[in-house]
């Protein structure tokens, strides 16, 4: 007996020394197949990239060069900070596409066109944008006009003009605007939830959609069966949400479907419309369940990624209000005495975009890009040239990872502010430190990316003109308006400038110590603004 146990775990030591045998092989195989492409190469036994936003440049610091590939036992991953590359592997498509086996986190439903490619993702991205056009651009125009007046209202009447976490609300701003143009569904912020739901439902869409988003992670790791069975508080309201989400996509889906032939015909179609109808095309029509699964994706990117950025705005505009008040002054010479619901899209918004407000809003995305980092995959081989002209030929399916991070904060590429050493460490070495929208106002000098948020080339974001009409009505809405400020507690003998300054040191300190990264970046923690009504 003993000597069947000793051959027994002879046979296991023998078969762990061959699979780590096999383990290291391909290890060096890979570093063998990274060195080839003229980047810096380091081992790595996992690609890490969690905590990629805090990190910041530091990585490309560290391995001296602004790209760099990981080599690792099931492939190799490339890094780039260096805005010249990621324009390269933006402008490579097909070539060099989404990882779509990484993507399938989003298929709650069903494939989307985040997570397919070649020929099935054209027909995804057909029915996806054949509803951003002209007659949609009015519609997000007007809406966000009226629903953050209605927004600014609500603060200044129902919470005392004291708003202490104003990304939760900004998200909501977003998710009212979305439902609009995806349902033509008007979401008033007064509304009792309860009374005015509709015959069937326990919870409004603008609740039960935020908070399935927030769990997400359960939904996709917890199987869909147990989460009403187990004792869990946020397994049982995850799957309530989930289901109340999926009514209202199935009766929101059959309304267009009875309506069908007269559809077509319509000059403004929702973007449900428009998805919807892909279902029934003669040619490649999209499954119920791709069409069920692209209304839910672009909802969830629209409302999390725009929200996440007006509520950076807000509050880098009440931590800085000398642009704040530059800002103003570009709105009234614009604007003059006419009310929001005279302001034109053809004409106040192009020149709102180009002055100041459109300089903040790229600011942010840069800075505070909503995705820490974007993935890619060489689908063939490729020639990458780097910001020094030098050509990198980059083997087959090689992973990338498109720093959005490190490339905002790359010293090569971007100004900093000249601020002490002392006082960049006193503030965590916040980005917010650095914010300087001018910067955006005069491009002569500066080696600015080409490339935001909204990503470019085949992949490039559908809803951008969307979000872009969306910020730039929400901005300048609020602040013709309304002013935004800290709210500022004095503490033992100090003055108000001493507070003043504490509160807005902290403020900064925060958008680097309490940033957390989950579907996108932001600060959830208190920092309390206070809205104030401007007499102009």
């Amino acid at each position: 007996m003993a000597g069947i146990t000793s051959t027994a775990l002879g046979g296991i030591v023998v078969l762990a020394a061959l699979l780590l045998y096999r383990y290291i092989s391909h290890w060096r195989t890979n570093y063998k197949i990274a060195l080839t492409t003229g980047f810096p190469v380091f081992y790595s036994p996992i690609a890490q990239i969690w905590k990629i936003w805090k990190m910041g440049h530091d990585p490309f610091r560290e391995a001296g060069s602004d790209t760099f590939v990981l080599a690792t036992p099931s492939g190799n991953m490339l890094w780039s900070s260096d805005d010249t590359v990621i324009r390269g592997l933006f402008e490579q498509h097909p070539k060099v596409d989404a990882p779509v086996e990484f993507l399938k986190f989003w298929n709650v439903w069903g494939p989307t066109i985040a997570s397919v490619q070649g020929a099935e993702w054209k027909v995804h991205r057909k029915a996806v944008t054949a509803g951003f056009g002209p007659a949609m651009n009015h519609t997000v125009w007007k809406e966000t006009l009226s629903q953050t007046q209605k927004l600014a209202t609500h603060w200044t009447e129902d919470h005392q003009a004291i708003v202490p976490v104003v990304r939760y609300w900004t998200s909501r701003l977003a998710l009212h605007i979305i439902c609009n143009g995806f349902f033509g569904m008007k979401v008033e912020w007064n509304a009792d939830n309860q009374k005015s739901l509709p015959t069937g439902h326990k919870i409004a869409l603008d609740a039960a959609l935020p908070k399935f988003i927030e769990n997400l992670a359960v939904f996709v790791t917890v199987p869909t069966a147990l989460l009403s069975r187990l004792p869990v508080k946020k397994f049982r309201d995850t799957y309530e949400n989930f289901t109340e989400i999926t009514t209202y996509l199935d009766e929101f889906r059959a309304k267009v479907l009875n309506n069908v032939e007269a559809v077509p015909a319509k000059k403004s179609k929702t973007i449900l419309e428009s998805v919807v109808l892909s279902e029934v095309s003669e040619k490649n029509p999209l499954a119920k369940e791709s069409v069920l699964g692209n209304i839910f994706f672009t909802l969830l990117a629209g409302h999390e990624t725009t929200g996440g950025t007006l509520g950076f705005i807000y509050l880098l505009m009440a931590i800085y209000p000398d642009h704040q008040k530059q800002l103003q002054k570009q709105l009234d010479d614009q604007l003059g005495d006419r009310s929001p619901e005279n302001w034109s899209l053809e004409k106040d918004y192009p020149i709102l975009k180009q002055g100041l407000l459109g300089a903040i809003q790229k600011e942010v995305l840069y800075f505070y890009n909503p995705a820490s980092f974007m993935m890619r995959k060489t689908l063939s081989p490729v020639t990458l040239v780097d910001s020094n002209n030098k050509a990198h030929q980059i083997p087959e399916n090689t992973l990338t990872l498109i720093n959005n991070a490190g490339a905002a904060r790359n010293p090569k590429t971007w100004k900093r502010s000249k601020i002490s050493k002392e006082r960049r460490n006193a503030l965590s070495d916040s980005p917010a430190l650095d914010f300087d929208p001018d910067r955006w106002l005069d491009e002569k000098d500066q080696r600015l990316a080409n490339w935001t948020a909204f990503g470019a080339g085949g992949r490039v974001c559908p809803g951008k003109e969307f979000a872009n009409i969306e910020l730039t009505a929400a901005m300048a809405t609020l602040f013709k308006l309304y002013s935004l400020e800290l709210v500022v507690v004095k503490e033992n003998d100090e003055t108000d400038d001493m507070a003043w300054k504490r509160t807005r040191d902290q403020a900064i300190r925060m958008f680097y110590d309490d940033m957390e990264a989950n579907i996108t970046i932001g600060v959830h923690k208190d920092i309390p603004i206070r809205i104030v009504e401007r007499v102009v």
